[in-house]
């Protein structure tokens, strides 16, 4: 993904790439969404929203990761569907191939669960109340659970005083961690398609209920997110323990949003930015 890159300029050419909506626009903008698009509401969509209509015009096109992903974004940015090109997410090229301990984390030396929870703004349901105490008490040796915080959200106060818990600081990437865990822990963060990518399957953990009532999610929640759902740590715990492989349902959404992350998006993306430079 692009993390807000200057503008690229060749002579009275300029083309911007970023990663947000943008504010402004130097001549050309090509928008690649963060995150693998087809969670929770953004854009025009969100009741809330931070985004304009107006800011359409700033964009000649958004790559998305999927065909499925195009009439969403279309509807949730303001363009027209011809404007939306799942050409895929560069950055997911580095999943393609990827086992457990190429991340070479912590996490890869023993059976491991990341939790990622989603990014809550001030007006969204604050995190989940996690009986952190049984969860340790009750994980092995052999067993380590990662909590990782997004990175707007910084720490939530986990710390490092368990013994089969830690926590990991949200500035750092998550892609190693993804890489090396068994299983994903998270509650409405599209943080679960990447995992789904590299194969790893997912519990949806929703212990403080309300968040998609006011939020807003693009597909039925939890069902076509996710085959685990739970609301406690004991059937959480169950899950974890028992999750090798991705089902019908992660196969189906991965399918819908991301079918064109196949490991060659970036050669696609590059292609679409020497086409709009020429």
């Amino acid at each position: 993904g692009c993390r807000r890159h200057p503008a690229i300029r060749s002579g009275a050419f300029s083309l911007m790439v970023i990663d947000e909506f943008p504010t402004e626009s130097p001549g050309k903008c090509i928008m690649i969404w963060h995150a693998i698009q087809g969670g929770k509401y953004i854009g025009l969509d969100q009741p809330y929203p931070y985004y304009s209509q107006s800011q359409a015009k700033l964009m000649d096109c958004i790559v998305t990761s999927g065909h499925g992903a195009v009439e969403m974004f279309a509807k949730c940015s303001g363009l027209p569907e011809e404007k939306i090109l799942a050409l895929g997410m560069p950055r997911t090229d580095a999943y393609i191939g990827k086992r457990k301990g190429d991340g070479q984390t912590v996490l890869a030396g023993k059976r491991s669960y990341l939790y990622v929870p989603t990014f809550r703004s001030n007006e969204e349901t604050p995190f989940p109340e996690i009986d952190w105490k049984w969860l340790d008490e009750n994980l092995t040796d052999g067993e380590l659970l990662a909590e990782k915080a997004h990175t707007k959200t910084g720490s939530i106060g986990i710390g490092n005083r368990w013994k089969h818990i830690t926590e990991i600081a949200s500035e750092e990437p998550s892609a190693p961690y993804l890489m090396d865990c068994d299983a994903v822990i998270t509650d409405y963060s599209s943080i679960m398609f990447d995992g789904y990518l590299l194969g790893k399957p997912a519990v949806l953990f929703e212990k403080r209920k309300g968040y998609v009532d006011t939020r807003g999610m693009y597909l039925d929640y939890p069902e076509e997110y996710c085959s685990r759902y739970c609301t406690d740590e004991k059937t959480l715990l169950y899950f974890l323990r028992t999750s090798y492989d991705l089902r019908a349902a992660e196969r189906s959404v991965l399918h819908l949003v991301a079918d064109a992350c196949d490991g060659n998006a970036t050669e696609r993306v590059c292609m679409l930015i020497k086409s709009m430079a020429e």
